[in-house]
């Protein structure tokens, strides 16, 4: 008797909930569905924001739904049960649930924020959008912590107040995580280099490719595809290069010709100067030298001094490669040839036998 009286005390509550979880799931296979529809037309119209905002707030609104039959629920119950306290709690909890969301919604929009264009075509740098990023996120975080400590009644002028202290005493703690952080805003205003830049650190023989410019490190990848994890601060205080931004490649090479050549040596100057002044994959802007320098242990050294005219390594190598292959060809026609390393062997004949009656013995 006892459950039946207590399946038509709770009826009502128990056909309410189920209803509200109907509801809700209902409500999710909607919301899961169009967002779909919506993902994908706007990835076919090539709406790069539009994309980035169903995919940002689909997440959060399933949690809004979820969160709001949890709150009708508890609701129910309370108003069941005479709990006042209950429905205190569920009010602030709902209204906590509902910025956090808010919060986490447009933490996701932010996060991947699209790339838009200027007018006329014109990309923003890259390096700009990621610093305004973490701004904006920072800010955002920022604000639901007070927004919530508000609905919450937490006195903040009094948290402000502590946190200011508290935050002047983790400086001096945490010394190095700030000097990380100055390394990076330094990073982004004075741009020694930009995401998607090989770089260079030849105190600490590291290379790579900027991937990620964070607050505390920034990530490379090497060659290899190795990640290297730099902190922000090495970028004050070690010498930083950026192979991208150079001007032109060098090309310096010594072509080493036989010293019997000797006589041919101006004939063949003379053209390997015409043919590096022509050369079409050659900066002439820059300078050109071709000069006799030395006479090495088993050559006569010629230097060959110039630029390729492009920073692409690969391109630059090509150019160098053309350059010395017609050098050769340039000295072969001349009738000369590339030396090569000369090693002598002087081998001694053993001395007479000098004793005496040496001689007699052997005849």
């Amino acid at each position: 008797m006892l459950p039946t009286n207590w399946f038509e005390m709770y009826r009502g509550v128990l056909i309410q909930t189920g209803i509200i979880v109907l509801v809700c799931a209902i409500l999710t296979v909607i919301i899961r569905v169009a967002s779909r529809k919506l993902l994908y037309a706007a990835t076919q119209r090539a709406e790069p924001f539009r994309q980035a905002l169903y995919h940002s707030v689909r997440a959060p609104v399933l949690a809004l739904v979820v969160l709001c039959g949890i709150y009708l629920i508890g609701t129910l119950i309370s108003e069941q049960a005479h709990v006042g306290l209950l429905a205190h709690v569920l009010d602030r909890t709902l209204h906590v649930g509902i910025i956090a969301l808010i919060a986490w919604a447009g933490w996701r929009l932010l996060k991947s924020y699209p790339r838009l264009r200027r007018p006329h075509g014109h990309e923003l740098d890259p390096m700009i959008y990621d610093l305004a990023g973490k701004f904006a996120r920072l800010g955002l975080f920022t604000v639901a912590v007070l927004l919530i400590l508000r609905t919450l009644h937490f006195p903040i002028a009094s948290l402000l107040t502590v946190g200011g202290v508290a935050g002047i005493a983790i400086g001096f703690a945490a010394q190095g995580v700030v000097s990380n952080l100055f390394g990076a805003l330094v990073v982004y205003l004075d741009k020694p280099f930009k995401i998607g830049e090989w770089i260079v650190l030849p105190e600490l023989n590291i290379s790579g490719t900027v991937e990620h410019i964070g607050w505390r490190s920034t990530l490379l990848r090497g060659f290899d595809t190795s990640p290297y994890y730099v902190p922000n601060y090495v970028f004050n205080s070690h010498v930083v290069e950026t192979p991208p931004r150079m001007q032109a490649r060098r090309i310096q090479q010594t072509l080493p010709v036989r010293y019997a050549d000797v006589d041919r040596l101006p004939k063949i100057l003379k053209e390997l100067r015409a043919y590096i002044a022509s050369h079409p994959g050659i900066d002439h802007t820059q300078s050109e030298m071709v000069n006799f320098t030395s006479y090495s242990t088993h050559s006569l050294d010629i230097l060959v001094y110039c630029f390729a005219g492009t920073v692409l390594w690969g391109e630059s190598l090509a150019v160098q490669e053309d350059v010395l292959l017609n050098a050769a060809r340039i000295i072969r026609q001349n009738g000369g040839q590339l030396a090569l390393p000369i090693t002598r062997v002087q081998m001694q004949l053993p001395e007479p036998d000098a004793r005496p009656g040496a001689q007699m013995a052997t005849s």
